[in-house]
């Protein structure tokens, strides 16, 4: 999306400018989700051929309008917050929605935060303001960052609300994942096109008179070959990081999925910098400056804080909840919301939660043979394997590698989803 921002054509005026067009990026993210939709039909008559298609609540599908305005809203603060900051600064002023998460959980839900839980909080707050402060002192940032980093944060405010509201209206649902995001991208389309763009050709703004002009951005789209060639690349990324993103938590231990998205201001920032001094000669992607020094620190400094919060990293000092437990107890510890789950693309991450009865990734139950769910010893269900119905990396708790005792007078422990 940042290239597409900084790549130039001629509008219909016959102007050439630059792309600053945010809504248009929110609404391409919208119809990549959509295409989550015929997806989840290919994907079921591949993997499941002549088994009937999972039924889905015709509720549930007008209740993803709700989440579907707050991931509009969200992306739409993010993107205009990103027309003024690099991308590195971007990506990790976006781990900010943990900080937001935490407060809402607190505050609005009544959660238990653990210590452990709250040092996380506080070093990832740090490393916002390291990463901030590198931005707002680099000369070669532009004069706009402030602007930029305030629009940012309240687009991470918004997504973190997103996170609280999909608990309050959607605990307990089976919608198979990808009608999840597809429903969401349908619902966020429609929107965009009947309400957002004919808000914005309204607004007062400097693209055609008004804050921005969707028939413009087509046409900016048309006129320019490099341009379309990002939009359709824009949009198979979006489409292609959905799918995957369920198909690696379904097929393996939900840990990986964590990692991938903690290094993922990683690897784009490392890819911005490939673009600026290998592959575009300084034309696109993102300078190393001595201020990047400093916006480095702060990176180490938020994977380092995440993995404190997910409990990945033990300080000796704090008590965990598994203390009191031993292995088998420890499993029935619910983990505190780790951070895929907060910077993933919206609802993919939760819905195969609920596949505690064996389903497939498509949500249909999986006949007799591998990966079936079994009774464990406490009764619930669990299942064998790590196959698409597999239960147990989904259920996984990071605590329960610990062998703890027991202790005396314990009671019970609060459970964090």
């Amino acid at each position: 999306s940042k290239v597409m921002f900084d790549l130039e054509s001629e509008d219909s005026l016959g102007n050439t400018r630059k792309f600053a067009k945010p809504f248009m990026v929110t609404f391409l993210m919208f119809v990549a989700m959509l295409v989550a939709l015929p997806l989840h039909f290919i994907i079921h008559r591949l993997t499941q051929p002549g088994e009937p298609l999972p039924k889905v609540s015709t509720k549930m599908l007008f209740v993803l309008i709700l989440p579907a305005i707050t991931d509009l809203l969200g992306t739409t603060c993010a993107m205009v917050g990103l027309l003024y900051v690099k991308v590195s600064v971007y990506q990790l002023v976006r781990a900010s929605t943990i900080l937001f998460v935490a407060v809402y959980r607190v505050t609005l839900l009544k959660q238990r935060f653990y210590g452990y839980n709250w040092v996380g909080v506080i070093l990832n707050f740090l490393a916002i303001v390291i990463v901030g402060g590198s931005a707002l002192v680099d000369p070669t940032a532009g004069s706009d960052v402030p602007k930029g980093i305030a629009v940012l944060l309240l687009g991470c405010a918004i997504m973190a609300s997103q996170l609280v509201l999909e608990e309050k209206v959607m605990a307990g649902d089976s919608t198979p994942p990808l009608i999840v995001v597809g429903m969401e991208g349908l619902w966020g389309t429609l929107i965009m096109l009947f309400i957002m763009f004919p808000i914005a050709k309204r607004m007062p703004g400097n693209d055609n008179g008004c804050y921005e002009d969707f028939g413009d951005a087509l046409v900016m789209i048309n006129n320019s070959p490099e341009l379309t060639l990002f939009t359709v690349l824009y949009v198979l990324s979006i489409t292609g990081y959905n799918v995957c993103a369920i198909f690696i938590t379904f097929l393996l231990e939900s840990v990986w999925r964590s990692i991938l998205e903690n290094f993922r201001p990683v690897a784009i920032w490392a890819t911005d910098l490939v673009l600026f001094y290998v592959i575009t000669k300084g034309t696109f992607g993102e300078q190393w400056t001595v201020w990047s020094w400093l916006e480095l620190g702060g990176m180490c400094l938020l994977i380092y804080g995440t993995a404190v919060y997910n409990g990945s990293v033990r300080l000796s000092f704090l008590s965990y909840p598994d203390d009191d437990l031993d292995d088998e107890d420890a499993n029935a510890v619910s983990a505190t919301p780790t951070m895929e789950r907060v910077m993933s693309s919206p609802l993919i991450q939760r819905s195969p939660f609920i596949n505690a009865k064996g389903a497939g990734i498509t949500g249909t139950p999986k006949q007799q043979g591998k990966g079936l769910p079994t009774t464990n010893k406490k009764g619930g269900t669990g299942s064998k394997g790590k196959g698409y119905g597999s239960t147990s990396s989904w259920m996984s708790n990071p605590f329960s590698s610990s062998k703890k005792k027991k202790r005396q007078g314990y009671q019970e422990v609060s459970q964090t989803p």
